[in-house]
């Protein structure tokens, strides 16, 4: 009957080791999360200004970021960090496209 308890206890201990394996993997995985969001919203922030430099180059308003995911999304939900790559890739199309153009006309001046 003692190895019978003491076969439970260890067995009990084994159920909350993994437990908080569990939730230490957990815990990574939104800690990685968090750090690719960070370094995504860095990222729109460097296109932003390099967008606005290209603009004053340009001499032009025309070329604008149309960035809605932090106003329509919430950071916590499902879809967010996979919209918000797509924008910032987006974003960086945008102004690659610009610098083109600012290459083009600065270059038959």
């Amino acid at each position: 009957e003692e190895v019978e308890k003491l076969v439970a206890h260890k067995m009990g201990w084994r159920g909350a080791v993994q437990d908080l394996d569990y939730f230490d993997q957990q815990i990574r995985i939104l800690e990685r999360r968090n750090v690719l969001i960070e370094k995504l919203r860095r990222k729109q922030f460097e296109l932003l200004r390099e967008l606005k430099q290209a603009k004053v180059n340009l001499m032009s308003n025309e070329w604008k970021a149309h960035l809605t995911v932090d106003n329509t999304m919430s950071e916590n939900s499902p879809g967010y960090l996979s919209a918000l790559w797509k924008e910032t890739n987006q974003l960086q199309l945008l102004v690659n496209t610009c610098k083109s153009r600012v290459l083009v006309e600065t270059s038959f001046m």
